[in-house]
């Protein structure tokens, strides 16, 4: 059996932006068992990451050139909201003085928050939470408001 080829930058951003489980669907797109997804399995996270890295070749570049091409802002992809709401789920609001707060919001009440005073440094955040797990090596750390280097919230 032909292993299929690397999928191209577009589908691959295709797939991300479809919010699909990229180790599911890395799976069936190189014919392997659907059971291995279970990673409660002894074996099945390894197996899954390399389904993962044998399809999903696009870097950080890739992404962030694909976003712009599309004219999309970080702060625009699913499921981040940019109004304040009442519904649970990530917020990315724009406050007074040129800060921005990114968090998550259960039972309607934020639960973990980070300010920010540099629109770029956000946006690398947004993109962190946009890139899935399986793809961790694409996340960069980004300076929040008061100096702390993070990677996600």
């Amino acid at each position: 059996m032909k292993t299929p080829d690397p999928l191209t930058i577009a589908a691959q951003m295709k797939v991300l932006q479809s919010r699909e489980d990229v180790a599911t669907w890395a799976l069936a797109h190189l014919g392997l068992p659907p059971e291995w997804r279970d990673t409660n399995e002894e074996g099945n996270t390894e197996r899954c990451q390399e389904a993962v890295n044998r399809v999903f070749t696009l870097t950080r570049k890739d992404i962030e050139d694909s976003l712009a091409a599309q004219g999309l802002q970080p702060e625009n992809l699913p499921p981040v909201s940019t109004e304040v709401g009442s519904r649970d789920g990530s917020y990315f609001i724009s406050k007074r003085r040129g800060e921005w707060e990114f968090y998550y919001q259960e039972r309607g009440f934020p639960y973990v928050s980070a300010t920010f005073d540099d629109l770029a440094e956000a946006r690398k955040l947004l993109i962190n939470y946009f890139i899935p797990v399986w793809l961790d090596h694409l996340h960069v750390p980004c300076r929040t408001k008061e100096g702390k280097m993070i990677k996600e919230l």
